[in-house]
């Protein structure tokens, strides 16, 4: 495993959730610093719009690999899901100290709102991530979920 990979690995948690946290954040866009693109985008009307910017190598050819077409779901299947994941999320994060592992996936909290309206696309790239993190990690860390296929 080479050394880009590993900081990937490593900064790909506190990207994507920080990217929740900035949208349960009251609404409000969030940009990152100028060197980076903006995380999070809200046009100026009146409906608020989200972003998710997933940043891993392995992540898009095993979405397009394994995942499911957005209507394969319902909304309602991919929010409950996700409420679920970041429940056991947050908990990862808590035992970080008993892990003690070099690439420990769960080192940032998730702020994410069951009572935001997030918009479906949303909803579903998170959940397809959650899968993800799952399938690469799940037996070793204990991710709790369903078994892929």
């Amino acid at each position: 495993m080479t050394q880009p990979y590993k900081y990937i690995k490593q900064v790909l948690p506190v990207l994507c959730f920080s990217i929740l946290a900035a949208c349960a954040g009251g609404g409000r866009g969030v940009t990152d610093k100028p060197a980076s693109p903006n995380l999070v985008n809200q046009q100026e009307s009146e409906e608020e719009e989200f972003e998710l910017i997933i940043i891993d190598p392995g992540f898009r050819s095993w979405f397009v690999t394994n995942a499911q077409s957005p209507g394969f779901y319902s909304p309602a299947y991919y929010q409950t899901w996700n409420e679920r994941y970041v429940i056991a999320w947050n908990e990862k994060v808590n035992q970080q100290l008993y892990y003690n592992h070099r690439n420990y996936p769960f080192e940032n909290r998730i702020n994410y709102d069951p009572a935001i309206d997030y918009p479906v696309e949303l909803n579903y790239q998170l959940y397809w991530y959650f899968r993800y993190i799952q399938a690469l990690y799940g037996p070793l860390y204990n991710f709790p979920g369903f078994s892929l296929r």
